[in-house]
This record gives structure tokens, C-alpha cells and sequence, in this order.
């Protein structure tokens, strides 16, 4: 069983995590998008908890995890989207829609017609709404997966709730170095990361905790002194900096 949301990521780490978690581990999750490495765990035996502070993606995952075949209805209605300028109406207003099932269709629609597989950014591509993305959906049940919608609006301070875990996932992304970022448009569904404040938090800190990120090379230095494991495209750890999509950062 597949997450049904695109993962832009395209994460190559989620065999070598399995590997690094037992089975039958408590995992929270933490900056829940697109589910890939959370539904790989539950499916492979983990008791996933995943969390999130953006309600958009917490009524999405509610709505595909009670009901998938009618989400999948309601994104196949908007189905295709005539227009660029119709794809930016959609993008800016689509959290505005009256009905869970319609926002979760949008949230869908928006993220496999987004070259980026944002909701609320990234340019038209009508193709990548296939069959195969909605049989994906239709099919979508997967066990060991539960929501926690955090209201805290700082997701870092969330990890305190999350005491009963064996294990904190933090399947970050892209790093950068956070320069002119303050006060850039956002959409409902997007989180700013921090990476040094996310960093010092972890620092501090006695749970077991992975952070998963894309190649950069700062983050050997940022994080020398934990465990760093560089992934292939092939999903196996190797050696070769230029061989690197993924990088897995843990304190065990």
C-alpha cells in the first residue's frame, strides 16, 4: 500500500529506515505531508503516529483514511483544469470550499496537477492526474497509521506531547539556510522549518530520533557528531557524496 499523495521528495529512504526501527516501535511523526515514509513504516509493522499542525492536511488524511473512493470522486469533478489561470484560482482558494470531501478532493487534484506537488504553488501539469493516482486512492487503507492534529501553530513545540514514543521521525525535506524567508506568501498546508532551531531541539532531546533529509552537503558538517547514513536512488546506504539522494540523521 502506497500513500496516495505525490511525494515531490521522492524519498529513497524508507527500506533503510525500516530496517533502522523495530518492528512493533511507537514512531510519531512529525511535519506530516505526504505520507510516504509514515505508511511504509505502519504498513511494515510500526505503530505510526502522525502529526500535524496544518488542519488542511489533517482533513485531508481524516477524509482519505474514512472514505477514499469518495474523495476520489469529488477531485475527478474539477477534473481537468481547463486553465493556468483557473490552476491559480484553485490554488489560492481551494481552502475556502464549503465540504470536507470537496477540500480533500482539491487538496488531491492540486497536489498531483502541481509541478511541485504543493497544494497551493507550483505550475500545471494536467498529465500527472492519472488512472493509476485515483486507483491508488480508491485502494488506500492502510493499518498502524493514526492522525494527531497539534494546535500548537510551532510544530517543535508538539514533541513534548509525544512522550510514549520509542522513536521521533522528522522527514524534513530539502535543506537550506533559511535567508529572506520572513514574510514570504504561504499556503495553508505549508510549514517553514527552521533547520537550527530544529536542530538545537533535537540536540536537547533523550528520545530516540531520525531526521530525514535530500543531499546537502552542510548537513555531514551540521551533524557530525550523530550518525548520518547517505541513501542511494536505489534505496541502499553507500559511501559516494555524488551517489546521495538521502540523508538519514539519528542519535542511535
Amino acid at each position: 500500500m502506497k500513500s496516495p499523495i505525490k511525494d515531490s521528495l521522492n524519498f529513497r529512504c524508507g527500506s533503510f529506515l525500516k530496517k533502522k526501527i523495530d518492528k512493533a516501535s511507537i514512531v510519531h511523526s512529525f511535519l506530516f505531508y505526504s505520507g510516504t515514509l509514515e505508511v511504509s513504516l505502519a504498513q511494515g509493522g510500526r505503530f505510526v503516529v502522525a502529526h500535524t499542525n496544518k488542519y488542511p492536511i489533517y482533513e485531508f488524511w481524516t477524509c482519505a483514511m474514512h472514505d477514499p473512493r469518495r474523495v476520489a470522486t469529488m477531485a475527478e469533478q474539477f477534473y481537468p483544469v481547463v486553465s493556468p489561470d483557473l490552476f491559480e484560482v484553485l490554488q489560492q482558494e481551494w481552502a475556502t470550499y464549503k465540504g470536507h470531501y470537496t477540500r480533500a478532493g482539491l487538496f488531491f487534484l492540486l497536489n498531483w496537477c502541481s509541478s511541485t506537488g504543493d497544494i497551493s504553488c507550483g505550475e500545471l501539469n494536467n498529465d500527472n492526474f492519472s488512472p493509476h493516482a485515483l486507483r491508488t486512492l480508491r485502494a488506500f487503507d492502510v493499518e498502524n497509521l493514526y492522525l494527531r492534529r497539534d494546535m500548537e501553530p510551532d510544530y517543535l513545540r508538539s514533541i513534548d506531547t509525544a512522550s510514549e514514543a520509542d522513536v521521533l521521525l522528522f522527514p524534513v525535506g530539502k535543506y537550506n539556510f533559511n535567508l529572506f524567508e520572513e514574510g514570504k506568501s504561504r499556503g495553508p498546508e505549508m510549514t517553514l522549518v527552521n533547520h537550527k532551531k530544529l536542530k538545537e531541539r533535537l540536540q536537547g532531546l533523550e528520545q530516540k530520533w531520525l531526521v530525514a533529509y535530500k543531499y546537502h552537503p552542510r548537513l555531514l558538517k551540521e551533524y557530525k557528531d550523530y550518525e548520518t547514513t547517505m541513501i542511494s536512488k536505489y534505496g541502499q546506504p553507500t559511501k559516494h557524496p555524488n551517489m546521495c539522494e538521502d540523508i538519514v540523521i539519528a542519535n542511535f
